[in-house]
This record gives structure tokens, sequence and C-alpha cells, in this order.
């Protein structure tokens, strides 16, 4: 290695830590030693199958580096995998890791839009849409069977990830992309942005109206699927109004998940106001805030070592006091479009887990819910 490259690489460690500092050193002290994984998009359609892939590169879109290459709907093979693997670690007291499922409760109904000529948006909940796919039959009690268990719990990430004004617009445009990916059965934008992606995101005002009557039956949704209400929430891309937590109080919601920063939108799209927020924060509505601070993303970089970077983040947490907090999506897991992905993605958490039970014996794995029994929030 180069002495340029061996500065690079010293100052890209030097800035994690230092970032790592900043997302700590103020908050609640934790009340243990927990590690929490909080992983979402489960029940969210991205890419259906590896021919709308193949459909995608023919028709130029720039796909190379999108999560659209990898993301999809985990099938019964990638769940067992999953849980598999999860089943055979356990903390001092016996507890298997949990992931905290933050899930998209419902998907475009693309055949009822597009009877209605576009007019008028209709959705159906995941579970409708996972019965369509040929390799995920038993998804839905694979996941009832590992909430049994004790390893995965839902909790509410939005009805869809979906700005659905936004998209329903753009199809009544007659927008090219929008309406090639459309008859794939996808909301992808044909680019590499995220308008589509922020459910909350607003380009008036007005439109809050309509994202508080998503949530309501999003919420309601949830209830109807899972049998209880979800404790926490976790807005698609980080971005929310703060009015907005007025509904997510209003329909049970008592933890937002969250990075350091939410991102406030100010009517423009990918220009937003940063709000900082620390571990144990309250609201006016009494709603936490819970932050995470370590990240295992193998899929969004596939040459970094994530494993070296997450395990160098809890330790920075634990050496603050606060929970672990892992920020690791679904596509990380996902082997429906390329079985190598979540070969890589397991085999990274596999080691993060193992590592830190040896580094911290007396770690204890929680789901984010479990903060609520568990944390004084002092």
């Amino acid at each position: 290695m180069s002495n340029s490259s061996k500065y690079v690489t010293l100052l890209k460690r030097w800035k994690g830590v230092w970032n790592a500092h900043k997302t700590n050193f103020k908050g609640s002290r934790a009340s243990g030693k927990y590690l929490i994984i909080e992983s979402d998009d489960w029940g969210a359609i991205r890419t259906p199958s590896r021919e709308a892939l193949r459909r995608f590169e023919q028709k130029g879109m720039d796909i190379k580096d999108s999560i659209y290459k990898n993301d999809a709907l985990a099938s019964d093979e990638d769940l067992n995998a999953l849980f598999d693997m999860l089943s055979e670690i356990r903390d001092a007291h016996g507890k298997t890791p949990v992931i905290t499922a933050n899930v998209i409760v419902a998907n475009p109904d693309f055949e009822r839009i597009k009877n209605s000529g576009y007019s008028t948006y209709f959705y159906e909940p995941f579970t409708e849409t996972l019965k369509r796919y040929p390799e995920h039959q038993n998804a839905f009690s694979i996941w009832e069977n590992a909430i049994s268990e004790g390893f995965f719990f839902p909790q509410f990430h939005g009805r869809e990830h979906l700005n659905v004004k936004r998209w329903m617009n753009r199809l009544q445009a007659k927008d090219e992309l929008t309406l090639f990916s459309f008859d794939q059965g996808a909301t992808y934008s044909g680019k590499e942005d995220y308008s589509f992606m922020e459910a909350f995101d607003w380009d008036s005002k007005e439109d809050m109206k309509e994202h508080g009557e998503i949530i309501k039956d999003g919420t309601a949704l949830f209830e109807k699927i899972f049998g209880y209400t979800s404790d926490s929430i976790i807005a698609p891309c980080y971005n929310w109004d703060k009015d907005l937590e007025k509904s997510f109080s209003e329909n049970g919601i008592r933890i937002i998940q969250g990075i350091r920063y939410q991102l406030e939108p100010t009517g423009t799209f990918d220009q937003y106001s940063s709000k900082r927020h620390f571990y144990g924060d309250k609201n006016s509505f009494g709603t936490r805030y819970n932050i995470r601070n370590c990240f295992l993303e193998p899929s969004m970089s596939p040459t970094k070592d994530w494993v070296d970077s997450c395990m160098a983040q809890i330790e920075n947490a634990f050496l603050w006091n606060r929970p672990a907090v892992i920020c690791s999506h679904r596509i990380n897991y996902v082997g429906y479009i390329s079985k190598q992905n979540r070969e890589r993605g397991i085999r990274d958490l596999k080691e993060v887990l193992e590592r830190t039970l040896d580094r911290w014996p007396d770690v204890e794995f929680i789901s984010t819910n479990e903060l609520i029994k568990k944390q004084s929030w002092e």
C-alpha cells in the first residue's frame, strides 16, 4: 500500500471514530449492554424477478449501483437461511439475536391501478403480494414461526415504501420510465433517486393530511396482520415532518427509530432541513427517539470491511453507555435475485454477533420495543 493510500485509510478511520463519538456522546444512559438489530423494508417490493432486472438493464436503466440490483421480497429459502443462523447463537441469558423487522405492510395493486386508467390508487397487503411470487408461498408462515421463536419481531415502517402522490402523478403524465417499471411490477423511477421511495416527503404542506391518513390506515393494517400494535416506527428514508409525529403518537407509536439526523421536508425533493436527535430524546408527545449508531450494509458497498467497522461502532456505543443499534436493511439477506448477496450478508452478521459475544459476554440481544420495558430513560 502506498503512503497516500495509507493516509486515506487512516483518515477514513479517524472520521468514522469521530462520527461515532458525535452520535453517542449525548443522550440517555442504557440500562444494560444491549444489542439491537433494526432492519428495514421487509414486505416491500423492489425488483420482482431476475427477468425484471434483465429488462431494466436492456432498457438502459442505470441499475449497476442501485438497490434494485439485489433487493426483492425475501423468499422461503432466504428466510430459512437467515433464521437458521440466528437460531444457533445465544447470549448469556439464553436469548437468540432478534431482528426488529420494520415492515412495509402494503404494496401497490398494479392490476387495479392499470384498470382504472391510472386514475385511482389501490393497494394490497404484502401477505397477498407474497402469494404471487413463485418462491414465497410459505414466507409468511416462516415469519410467524420466527416471531414465536423470538428472533424476528415486526414493527411498522410504513403502509408503502412509496410516495403515492408523486408516483401516481408520473403515471398519469405517462412518464416513459415510470410506466415501463410499472409494467414490470415495480415502482422504480428509472433513475438512482429516492423521489418515489420517500413516503412522507411533501411537495406542499397540504400533503401532510394524506400522510396522516396513510399512517392511520397503515398502523391499523399492521395490527390486523400481526395481532398487536407497533410500538415503534422508522420513516422511509429517514424523512418526515415533525408535525407528523402527532399522527405517530395517536396511532400507538412510542419510539421513533432513526439515524442521528431527521431529514425534514422543505417542499423540494432532496433538499431537507436536518434536525439532530440523541438516544432517548423525547418529543412533545412523550415519544422517544432510538438512534442507530452501528451499520452493517454489505450489499450497499461490497468492497468495504463492514464487520470491522461495525465492531468499532459497537465498541463506541458501549463506551458511552448507549445501546448498540445496528442498522442492517433487508437487502443484505435476500438471495432471490443473487444468492451471493444473501450469503455475504448472513456471513457478516454472524461474524459480528459472534465477535460481540466474545468481546462482551454480558451483552443482551433485544428488540427495539423491549427498550420500553428495560430502559429507565435517564
